[in-house]
């Protein structure tokens, strides 16, 4: 017998900053005092051998194997091989830490991430090494923010989730900002979106998925030169909203089902239906 969906309800009021991770990490601040750049030999090495030795390999063996992930428009990354880019994708689990890497090899990834990452008592430079680049909680830290940013994009790629919240399993797009597309516009850089769409499990080992995930790749794009700051950042952001939004049409299968439910009719919740 088929699994019904979706498998639980979850109600929210701000499609914005609601946040549904249930990771409950208590948060350090990220300000000016943090490291983001790390020059020392030893470091850079313990990086890319826990990088390209050991998590590399589990990412792909996990998606690839296990998840039985597929990736359509994907050589169109091929364009880029010479030439670091950012990615901006839909901000929808876990697997958010480990997509953003296969799509980047050969060349390493970054992930722009919150402060709960560098939070774990002892993992924080575990975190760093394997890429995350915490934003700072405050605008002192902005300065150094953006310095380790244009330092890491001569050698990296770095991903963005622009949603910035987790909504596991959503299968839409939900609204965000254009402030984040201020760094390739910046640096001149090319951009590329993704988004992971769910379709229903079948195939080899799905009795262990919830559900298919199918990752759509966008060509590269550029930001239109012609354009001033502010106009060039709202072009760009809306090219990356255009592509999930189309791709999110692939997107049909409920594992979690988001209601909306003004904040004036009660708290959110979360229900088995």
């Amino acid at each position: 017998m088929a699994r019904k969906t979706p498998e639980k309800i979850v109600y929210y009021t701000d499609p914005m900053h609601d946040d549904f991770a249930g990771t409950n990490i208590q948060k350090k601040t990220v300000d000016k005092s943090f490291r983001w750049i790390h020059t020392s030999k030893l470091w850079r090495a313990c990086s890319a051998v826990l990088y390209y030795g050991i998590a590399l390999p589990l990412v792909w063996f996990y998606e690839r194997v296990i998840l039985q992930i597929k990736f359509v428009n994907k050589k169109e990354l091929k364009k880029l091989r010479k030439t670091p880019y950012f990615l901006y994708g839909n901000h929808i689990g876990f697997i958010d830490a480990f997509t953003p890497n296969l799509l980047s090899v050969p060349r390493a990834n970054k992930i722009v991430v919150s402060p709960d990452t560098v939070s774990i008592k002892g993992l924080k430079n575990l975190t760093q090494m394997l890429g995350a680049l915490p934003i700072p909680c405050d605008v002192g830290g902005m300065k150094k923010f953006m310095k380790a940013v244009e330092h890491y994009h001569k050698k990296y790629n770095i991903t963005i989730y622009p949603e910035a919240h987790i909504w596991p399993y959503y299968t839409g797009v939900r609204p965000f900002p254009d402030v984040s597309f201020s760094y390739p516009v910046k640096l001149g850089a090319p951009t590329v979106a993704f988004f992971t769409a769910f379709s229903k499990p079948k195939g080899f080992l799905s009795c262990f998925r919830k559900a298919n995930i199918t990752v759509y790749v966008s060509d590269p794009l550029y930001p239109d030169e012609g354009l001033s700051g502010n106009a060039a950042k709202k072009n760009l952001r809306d090219k990356v909203y255009a592509f999930m939004l189309e791709q999110s049409k692939h997107s049909d299968y409920e594992v979690i089902r988001y209601v909306y439910q003004p904040q004036e009719e009660g708290d959110i919740q979360t229900t088995n239906p």
